[in-house]
């Protein structure tokens, strides 16, 4: 299947107040005052290259910005400076003009920490793994401080997978430690490989980590790999430590033994230290079975904690949504203003609003402020064509996510994003073109490897290369569903059927996606195991009750199946403020 992507938030960068601060304060010093009598025309380009560059973004004009940003550091030399410019170029997905810039921090501010892992960070945006390797090499013979949470910063900013192919094999004694080692292992499980998590643990152990500790990791790692006695045990010992007495539950969960992880869920309720938590998981759980009515009574129940608040609202709207109640949807989203599940709650609310006809305020309601950072404004826009594209405005979507292509020329995410939306829109030729450019220009990128590879399965385009390509995919990341559901898909479609549907029973255990839950009935279904088919359709209608290829799919082969009604809505307890 084909990865939509997250858009990471970027780096933010220095305010221009304080650039400008800092210019202001380098003139009225006599040194400063000397220094740029002598620079002359120099300093006066400079500066207009930094008012341009501001006006540029202002009105979203990434390109333009980073370029003349790019002038204004030449020409004034000034480290604060390059620090905002390589900010901006950061956030604004410019990644070969960012190495640039960083490289330029660097030179007028030889050694600064913050400079390397802006350089770090755009060599890793520009999928330079090399370099990235080499930089963050230096960054910690330097005497790095806080490297696990630098880790974490990295995969925040650039990716959970793409930190991983910088760190793999990198052997600096820093690292060594036991806390980035369990960093390292906590980052592999987020990127998907499970056995590499597995090793960083066991290293993690020798350098003298807790074992309750390195347990959490192991168990979770070895539920993604399927093996449950093994991640039974650890999380048993996980238990004995802070914050694992949810492991058991969770690794279960990873298993797809979710009966079980709802008794042991339920056991802990009344736990000091993993009760709210708990009762979080029991909701989710209820949501993906589409049990409605203790959904939203366990969620009923969240409402006074305050670190459970803003998830139990956001699925009363969600159950709301789904019953047809679309009035009290919207209030629920509405209240979660200012809270982690904002977005969505705007994103669903669009939807609503586009169903309902109005298309203007469903579109407007997902713009960006006119005062917010690059990548909200592009997030903001990709979001939008998202939602013009699955309901069917094919053109206009294309348009705005072109419109957004020119003002960040070259940023791989609205690149993939167009792709993915020429397909969608049935020009299939045009999507294999744009995603083999991109390919081209980033070959170690697994996300667009893959989209590749299926988007030529798909269409039943040059199969063996596209079992290839997925292949590669997987070698970069061997536990993520999604790779696992395109492999899937491509031995269906080379007529291996057999292998096809374990690739796919596996993928859905990992991750309960209506996609992956399609493709793996139709392959039951072409077996002949129409029963094993209609079940693996129940439990993905289930799960991702909206997912327009599952419905498809279902309408095609079984069309008496249906998503489950909902029951009529429980009596609402009083809503606090979150």
């Amino acid at each position: 299947m084909i990865m939509l992507l997250c858009h990471r938030p970027a780096p933010i960068a220095p305010s221009l107040a304080a650039v400008l601060a800092c210019l202001a304060s380098l003139l009225a010093s006599p040194v400063g005052r000397a220094a740029i009598a002598g620079a002359g025309s120099a300093a006066t380009e400079g500066n207009a290259a930094i008012v341009t560059a501001e006006a540029a973004l202002q009105r979203g004009d990434c390109g333009m910005a980073t370029t003349r940003y790019q002038q204004a550091v030449q020409q004034l030399a000034e480290p604060q400076l390059a620090s905002h410019a390589a900010a901006v170029a950061l956030a604004c997905g410019q990644y070969p003009l960012a190495r640039t810039l960083a490289s330029r921090w660097l030179q007028l501010a030889p050694g600064d920490a913050e400079a390397t892992l802006a350089l770090v960070r755009a060599d890793l945006g520009a999928q330079q793994i090399g370099e990235a390797r080499r930089h963050f090499s230096l960054w910690l013979a330097a005497g790095a401080q806080h490297i696990p949470e630098t880790i974490g910063a990295l995969s925040q900013s650039a990716g959970s997978e793409t930190t991983l192919a910088m760190l793999r094999d990198l052997d600096a004694p820093p690292l060594a430690a036991a806390a980035p080692q369990l960093a390292t292992a906590t980052l592999a499980l987020e990127a998907w490989d499970a056995k590499l998590a597995l090793l960083h643990a066991q290293r993690a152990r020798a350098a003298g980590a807790g074992e309750a500790d390195v347990a959490q990791i192991t168990a979770r790692a070895q539920a993604v790999l399927g093996d449950a006695k093994a991640a039974g045990a650890a999380a048993r010992l996980a238990a004995t430590g802070k914050g694992g007495r949810l492991t058991l539950a969770q690794s279960l969960m990873v298993l797809g033994q979710d009966e079980a992880a709802q008794t042991e869920l339920q056991g802990l309720l009344t736990d000091k230290e993993a009760g709210g938590a708990a009762a979080r998981l029991l909701a989710e759980l209820a949501i993906e079975r589409s049990d409605y009515a203790v959904a939203e009574q366990r969620c009923n129940g969240l409402l006074h904690d305050a670190a459970s608040a803003p998830m139990a609202v956001y699925y009363l709207g969600l159950i709301a949504e789904r019953r047809g109640d679309d009035d009290a949807a919207t209030r629920d989203y509405a209240l979660l203003m200012g809270t982690a599940f904002e977005g969505e709650g705007r994103r669903r609310t669009a939807g609503i609003l586009y169903r309902q006809g109005d298309r203007d305020g469903a579109v407007r309601i997902l713009s960006a402020p006119r005062d917010a950072e690059p990548d909200e404004r592009i997030r903001a826009d990709l979001a939008g064509a998202e939602l013009l594209s699955v309901s069917g405005a094919n053109d206009e979507a294309l348009s705005r996510v072109n419109s957004a292509l020119r003002r960040s020329p070259g940023n791989p995410d609205i690149s993939y994003q167009r792709a993915v939306l020429l397909e969608r829109a049935g020009r299939v030729g045009e999507a294999v073109a744009a995603l083999e450019a991109l390919h081209r220009e980033r070959p170690l990128d697994d996300n667009v490897t893959n989209a590749l590879g299926y988007t030529l399965a798909d269409h039943r385009r040059d199969l063996p290369r596209a079992e290839q390509l997925i292949r590669a995919a997987l070698a970069g990341q061997p536990d993520n569903p999604a790779v696992l559901d395109s492999l899937g898909w491509v031995l269906y479609r080379r007529g291996q059927g057999s292998a096809a549907a374990a690739a796919l029973e596996r993928a859905f255990r990992l991750l309960h996606d209506g996609d992956i839950g399609a493709h793996w009935g139709e392959v039951l279904w072409a077996a002949g195991k129409k029963s094993e088919a209609k079940a693996a359709w129940q439990r993905a209608l289930a799960a991702d009750p909206e997912n327009p290829r599952l419905a498809a799919t279902v309408h095609r082969y079984a069309p008496a199946l249906s998503a489950p009604k909902p029951p009529p809505a429980l009596e609402p307890a009083p809503l606090t403020t979150i």
